[in-house]
């Protein structure tokens, strides 16, 4: 058998990566050993850049009425006194900064997108077995209900969680811990009234315990295991009911799930070898408390995914496909990092310590900055690429426009013509799948942009109004960001430089600079 990319595995990043390859114009192949996608309701946060995958896989509609939008946390301390409110910064990629969702329904959506794409053929009950790259290709072997076979592809990406046999095959190392701590992890269901917006951490110093509401009735505790207590035993529906007594009310038939976990903080030395690529827990493991471990792995996929459908269509170098390990594991390290340093913070229980601890926090109030800086989750860190697929500014680039080389580009409402306030779309809907130009022309009025798809077969670029201001700071300036498939700035051009700083990105994309041809604005 023959295919463009093999996925492997069917979990959220899979079903992603599969969905993003497709709509790359790629032939994928996405196995799965169990018999279908999970039931079990894992990851529980998502941020504003992975529902901003899930709007251009096209599932946003249906998963929004699933969700608890744009939710915070709040911190109590060992006296349960609040300690600190925490909001989502404002919503700069068209989506709520963090939200809760189903993880079960999420992969049911992301399925139903799989399957309706003729481009993807998934095949659950099949395991990839035995993987031999080689210089042009890479030969898996399958084994399924009909026995074995060997698919040929391009490449692989392993999406095949934290205990990724295909990591184990390669021989990949990971670096980091295990935490010592275990946690007790409770989903109920018929949970009465309506859901505050907020995320609960009782941090107080004797069981830890963490309470995330849901839609629905949906709602997740957390309970820190304590020394000498059996796994088995806490999970019991009568232990269960007696340790959520304190919040709520329940029976046994409001136990959804209920398990013992260990946390871990790792990350992978390398993401790939020959035409095999780590994406997902198989790269990367980090304990739950920063919700970062799902949104990680969706930031996987956006990366990776055009870039390998680059190389298969001879529009992108091995070199290309390389920055994906440059630009995703250090922000995977940082986040590793940030959730192991918020579960300390959590987790304590020396009464000295947590005392302390208290005090600390109910001193940031003093300070108007820092207190901003928690209450704001400025310590949630974006990521930001300063090498990879990206031109450094020059000199002669505003700050305002060379701040956004390397980040995500900001997704506002904007208006194409004049089409009235009822014409407003997302941004993403008129960059395309592909990579865009977007110039803000030293003629134009005070909301006026121009986007021109590069190699889309548009011979014109499309003038839109910023509805929101967003990209105020850069109207009339002259200048061109040229934004790569994944919503990433990779260059910010003045007048005249366009198409040296497209050239500068040829050693990825070759030819990038020949598809905008003439229309490269020239202000």
């Amino acid at each position: 058998m023959h295919t463009d990319v093999l996925v492997i595995g069917a979990g959220p990043i899979g079903l992603a990566m599969a969905n993003l390859l497709a709509d790359q114009d790629v032939e994928v192949m996405l196995v799965e050993r169990h018999g279908g996608t999970s039931d079990e309701p894992r990851a529980i946060s998502v941020t504003d850049e992975t529902l901003r995958v899930m709007q251009q896989i096209g599932v946003m509609d249906d998963l929004a009425p699933e969700m608890l939008m744009d939710t915070g946390a709040r911190y109590f301390g060992r006296r349960e006194q609040l300690l600190a409110e925490v909001h989502p910064a404002s919503p700069r990629l068209g989506q709520p900064g963090k939200s809760q969702f189903d993880q079960p329904v999420m992969e049911k959506l992301l399925l139903d997108a799989a399957q309706s794409r003729p481009l993807i053929d998934v095949r659950f009950n099949t395991e990839a077995f035995r993987i031999t790259d080689a210089p042009g290709h890479v030969d898996t072997v399958l084994i399924d209900d009909g026995g074995r076979r060997t698919v040929r592809s391009k490449w692989v990406v392993a999406c095949d969680g934290g205990r990724s046999p295909v990591r184990s095959q390669l021989g990949l190392p990971m670096e980091g811990s295990t935490q010592v701590q275990k946690w007790i992890v409770v989903d109920i269901v018929n949970s009465p009234g309506e859901p505050e917006h907020f995320s609960e951490f009782h941090c107080n110093g004797k069981r830890p315990v963490v309470v995330v509401p849901g839609v629905k009735g949906r709602r997740r505790y957390e309970f820190m295991l304590l020394p000498g207590e059996d796994a088995a035993q806490v999970t019991a529906p009568e232990s269960i009911i007696r340790l959520i007594q304190p919040f709520q009310r329940i029976v046994p038939q409001d136990i959804r799930r209920a398990a013992v976990y260990v946390a871990h903080q790792r990350v992978a030395l390398s993401y790939r070898v020959g035409h095999v690529l780590l994406a997902g827990d198989a790269a990367h493991m980090m304990p739950p408390f920063a919700g970062q471990a799902l949104n990680a792995g969706i930031r996987d996929a956006a990366n990776l995914a055009w870039k390998v459908a680059a190389h298969v269509k001879g529009a992108g170098t091995k070199s290309l496909v390389d920055t994906y390990q440059t630009e995703r594991r250090p922000h995977a390290v940082d986040m590793v990092r940030l959730s192991h340093r918020i579960g300390k913070v959590v987790m304590n229980t020396n009464p000295a310590l947590t005392a302390l601890r208290d005090a600390a926090i109910n001193a940031l109030g003093v300070v108007p900055a820092a207190k901003g800086w928690l209450a704001g989750m400025k310590f949630l860190k974006q990521p930001h690429f300063t090498d990879g697929c990206v031109v450094l500014a020059g000199p002669d680039v505003p700050k305002a426009a060379a701040a956004l080389i390397g980040r995500s580009l900001s997704q506002p409402q904007v208006n194409p013509g004049d089409a009235g306030p009822t014409g407003n779309v997302p941004l993403d809907t008129v960059l395309g799948t592909g990579w865009a130009l977007l110039s803000f022309p030293a003629e134009a009025g005070n909301s006026r942009m121009e986007i021109q798809q590069l190699g889309a077969g548009s011979d014109a670029p499309v003038r839109v109004n910023d509805a929101t201001g967003a990209f105020t700071a850069l109207m009339g300036s002259g200048i061109t960001l040229a934004v790569r498939p994944d919503r990433y700035v990779a260059a910010a051009a003045m007048p005249g430089r366009v198409e040296a700083v497209l050239k500068s990105l040829e050693r990825y994309v070759p030819d990038l600079s020949a598809r905008a041809g003439v229309q490269v604005p020239r202000h």
